[in-house]
């Protein structure tokens, strides 16, 4: 049996890592949480290895071919890696990420020899890998010829349209807008091969962030003081006596063709770089859809390892936070569906149980579904959690009572998730679940613990709980009225026997 390679010393004493009290003031009841503490305190462990840079995008941002398209949610490539050579994962074997995001663990594993199974919900993320996982086979000469054409020939007019959304109006200078559309135009009548094509898709998409008036800020996007909806949103408080909105000011947006030139400059020396180098045989797959409806599709007993990062339960909604991207792709009159598919973490998200009992019968499997239940069901921090949320919104401290149908949710579909998860992995698999601790109404909900107690039921084995040496802070508004809590952020382990 393969054994998880050991870490540095623990930097800190256990005891440390470790909470004392999971309600403000004991306002409501918190023995269940306090057990899990006590349950898995020997697993907690903080080394040096780990730090906020490697679990985030932050690492990834002048990386070769990971850099294409920021994808803040996603992980480095870096802690992939490690991961990997812990996990003992070998040519031949399949690696499994059922949240794959921008593709991070497929690269990583297309770059290393290994096989690798993704699973990805949001268009622009599936467009990403395709582009990405192409890049030993592009033509630099193509793409220099692309660079000069973009360089000398202005982009003919266009009739086109951006297909916006209510909330990415005025999202662009009016110029800029135009212009990209005829670069959009433009470029898919070029006489380019279907590599460069796909690659000039994904170029675009990269850039709207940096041409518009908005800023990706957690689950929203802020405005710049320029654009024309913040511009009369704020005419319209003054003419009523109310403060205008706090907007940012981004500073000089490069154009259209300034953005697609640096954007494609990068890549050509990224791939020529990369096509330096030999890749072993290995095959990537990335499945396009919901992990809660095609991970229960895959075959039993296949995969080597997990590496995988879900969304956090923070009500940060992907919709929203890539709205530009989504937009541009003309997924509007599917948005809805699209936000209602994703893992639950949202206060929009509506309940999935009985969309999930009809599925496990659709494919025969109708005991898969009663046993992940029952085991929700009879969780008793889970229990617990929900009962201080609903106690936390009759005082009146929970400011959006979807709240508490998403917290239950979140973690009745991650039940699931971790029950296919255990049935996919082969005998001695290792898993590994990066997620944050995170706090609603001064209740503290310890995923990393209860997560790993949901894994454990369904029947894997808890290995380590590493814990970042950075902890994570709450929001301004928590605090202002529950004072400061710093939550853990932790990468879970877990084998199944």
């Amino acid at each position: 049996m393969r054994q998880l390679a050991l870490l540095p010393e623990v930097i800190k004493e256990q005891q440390d890592l470790t909470r004392d009290t999971f309600s403000h003031r004991s306002v409501c009841p918190e023995e269940a949480r306090l057990e899990l503490e006590t349950r898995y305190r020997h697993l907690l462990t903080e080394t040096d290895e780990f730090n906020r840079k490697l679990v985030s995008f932050q690492a990834n941002k002048t990386e070769v071919l990971h850099s294409w398209m920021k994808y803040r949610e996603g992980f480095s490539a870096s802690l992939v890696e490690i991961l990997l050579d812990k996990f003992a994962i070998g040519p031949g074997d399949t690696i499994l990420d059922p949240f794959a995001g921008s593709g991070t663990t497929l690269l990583v594993a297309q770059m290393m020899g290994l096989n690798a199974t993704g699973i990805e919900i949001l268009p622009h993320s599936v467009l990403a890998w395709k582009v990405k996982s192409r890049a030993f086979n592009y033509d630099t000469d193509e793409l220099r010829t692309l660079r000069t054409w973009i360089r000398e020939i202005p982009p003919p007019s266009t009739s086109d349209t951006f297909p916006h959304l209510t909330i990415t109006q005025s999202a662009f200078p009016e110029q800029t807008e135009h212009d990209l559309l005829a670069y959009r135009h433009w470029l898919m009548t070029l006489p380019l091969s279907e590599n460069a094509r796909l690659l000039c898709q994904l170029i675009l998409i990269s850039i709207l962030e940096s041409i518009s008036y908005t800023r990706k800020d957690g689950q929203y996007l802020r405005w710049d003081s320029r654009a024309e909806k913040v511009q009369e949103r704020n005419a319209t408080r003054l003419a009523k006596g109310r403060q205008p909105i706090q907007a940012i000011y981004k500073g000089d947006l490069p154009s259209v063709k300034e953005a697609l030139l640096q954007t494609l400059s990068k890549i050509i020396v990224d791939i020529t770089e990369l096509q330096r180098e030999s890749i072993l045989d290995s095959q990537q797959t990335l499945i396009e859809g919901s992990t809660l409806y095609e991970l229960p599709k895959l075959p039993a007993n296949q995969f080597a390892g997990v590496i995988t990062s879900p969304p956090y339960a923070n009500r940060y909604d992907y919709t929203r936070t890539y709205a530009l991207e989504l937009a541009y792709m003309n997924i509007g009159k599917d948005i809805f569906n699209l936000r209602q598919c994703q893992l639950s973490c949202t206060v929009e998200n509506k309940p999935k149980l009985e969309q999930l009992n009809e599925f496990y019968r659709s494919i025969d499997h109708p005991e898969r579904y009663k046993h992940v239940v029952n085991i929700v069901k009879n969780n008793a921090a889970l229990a617990e959690i929900n009962t201080a949320l609903y106690i936390r919104n009759k005082h009146g401290d929970i400011n959006n009572q979807g709240v508490l149908a998403m917290i239950d949710q979140y973690f009745t579909e991650l039940t699931f998730v971790f029950a296919e998860l255990y049935r996919t992995c082969r005998p001695n698999a290792y898993v590994a679940f990066v997620n944050d601790n995170v706090r609603y109404a001064g209740e503290v909900i310890p995923v990393d613990l209860l997560c790993t107690h949901l894994a454990e039921q369904v029947g894997f084995k808890p290995i380590k709980v590493y814990v970042l040496p950075q902890r994570k802070g709450n929001s301004s508004q928590q605090m202002g009225k529950f004072g400061r809590e710093a939550l853990r952020k932790s990468i879970t382990i877990w084998r199944k026997p």
